[in-house]
């Protein structure tokens, strides 16, 4: 597992994608994927840059980690997110075997009864998919600030992160 400064590090690219995406006129979300080597993949917020309800962050860093390894299968790495990751991207980390979710802000739930955060950590969720290890609040308040300039419900957002 990386260390808490390795975390701060990876978490502070990913608040510089959150403001790339926010300067695109995008929810501010960014999104990483290492693993023991370093880099694989980013993502960037796209969902109003392009007609696509399924351009988050985190599944453009998905994507883009598919194509650089050449399967969906990321057992052993790590996927950071400014914001944590809506249900939507939480079954699709679990589909890839992300090995470990480390995110910033707190999403907007609003006390949902089944959350992004519940569908990461639920064995149950996602049958023979072993639930990653989430570590929340990583510069928690420098990606909230990232954050609430828009949101993913807000006007040309979509849903809730």
């Amino acid at each position: 597992m990386s260390s808490p400064s390795q975390h701060e590090r990876y978490m502070r690219r990913c608040i510089e994608l959150a403001r790339q995406a926010l300067t695109s006129g995008d929810t501010a979300v960014g999104s990483l994927i290492v693993d023991r080597d370093g880099l694989v993949s980013e993502g960037v917020e796209a969902v109003g840059a392009r007609p696509d309800a399924t351009a988050h962050a985190e599944m453009e860093a998905l994507r883009a980690a598919f194509v650089q390894r050449g399967s969906r299968d990321l057992t052993g790495c790590t996927l950071y997110t400014s914001v944590e990751p809506c249900i939507m991207c939480a079954y699709a980390i679990r589909l890839a075997r992300i090995s470990v979710v480390v995110s910033g802000a707190r999403g907007s739930d609003g006390g949902q009864a089944v959350s992004g955060h519940l569908v990461l950590t639920d064995e149950r969720v996602v049958p023979n998919r072993p639930p990653p290890l989430v570590i929340r609040d990583v510069l928690a308040e420098e990606c909230e600030n990232a954050a609430t300039r828009r949101s993913r419900s807000g006007p040309g957002g979509l849903g809730t992160d």
